[in-house]
């Protein structure tokens, strides 16, 4: 259906390094190649990586990336990187921003494995830090700053504002502790919509809908939960009141997909709404799991099955 395919393209970051999938760098590089090939390749987004881990990434990575002028893949995009900054200084941001110059002059090379780190994701305890890494921060690069939901994050948002950056959100993780409630994600969401900065999320958005999840013993959000609740928010058809009760929302059938566009409750957006929504607002998740959020979607016929394979 093309309002899921509108609210799912390339919004999941595949991020197989990272719990609970922990897969090591040769099975994460392979999974990720599988599904650029594979016919959910649509709603694949950007390999995460951290910075530390570039080097084995590229020895890995060697024989899956295209390569240009002429060599094998010619036509094939060059593989998209997000990376994810450990820096605790300026001095070691700015090494790291090296890395990371160095790595997409390589593989810009005529002849070299074509990939691009395009963004890069860093911690930000403050509105110091976010300013102090904005100065250094190359035009080529867009960061994504992960702010602490258990603060208001409103002063730093604040500092995000008209700075070509975006806000990060931390939804889940292994405990349920590391689970903001849905009020605190409201109040992130709405943060970020009243300064006019994008955000993405990562952790815990495996399901479509908000479910209990046994393993670590709370509710977890669900992906449409989310990404269809910020699309709302964005164009001005729930407050975030709305928005607490729209993500605690445990019902997948108060959400309603058509072929002209989607609701939850009667708060309704066209295809275009929503596309507009994701493009500007509501970019992308990361999952250690890139099967699991397509194979829910097909389970519930919110997408067509797979075509057999001949």
């Amino acid at each position: 259906m093309e309002t899921v395919r509108a609210l799912m393209h390339g919004v999941i970051d595949y991020a197989g390094l990272f719990p609970p999938a922990l897969l090591d760098m040769t099975r994460t590089v392979e999974s990720y190649a599988r599904h650029r090939a594979g016919d959910d390749r649509w709603a694949l987004g950007r390999l995460v990586v951290p910075v530390k881990r570039l080097g084995e990434f590229e020895r890995c990575a060697e024989r899956h990336l295209p390569v240009g002028e002429g060599g094998r893949d010619d036509r094939e995009d060059p593989w998209q990187l997000t990376v994810l900054s450990e820096a605790t200084g300026d001095g070691s941001f700015e090494d790291e921003l090296a890395q990371v110059d160095r790595f997409n002059h390589r593989h810009a090379e005529p002849g070299a494995g074509r990939a691009v780190i395009e963004t890069i994701e860093i911690k930000a305890s403050g509105a110091n830090v976010i300013e102090g890494a904005l100065e250094l921060m190359p035009e080529t690069l867009f960061p994504w700053f992960e702010l602490p939901w258990q603060q208001d994050v409103r002063g730093m948002v604040a500092a995000l504002s008209e700075m070509e950056s975006g806000a990060k959100v931390r939804t889940g993780g292994t405990t349920a502790e590391a689970h903001p409630s849905p009020l605190q994600l409201a109040r992130f969401l709405s943060a970020c919509h009243g300064a006019d900065v994008p955000f993405k999320a990562t952790a815990g958005l495996h399901h479509p809908f908000r479910h209990r999840a046994e393993a670590v013993g709370c509710e977890q959000f669900g992906f449409v939960n989310v990404f269809l609740g910020a699309a709302l928010l964005h164009h001005g058809s729930v407050e975030q009141e709305e928005l607490e009760m729209l993500l605690a929302d445990t019902h997948g059938k108060h959400f309603e997909f058509t072929p002209t566009g989607v609701s939850w409750k009667g708060r309704a957006l066209s295809l275009g709404q929503l596309r507009e929504a994701r493009e500007k607002f509501a970019t992308s998740f990361g999952s250690c799991s890139f099967d699991e959020p397509m194979n829910d979607l097909r389970s519930l016929h919110l997408l067509p099955p797979l075509a057999a394979k001949p």
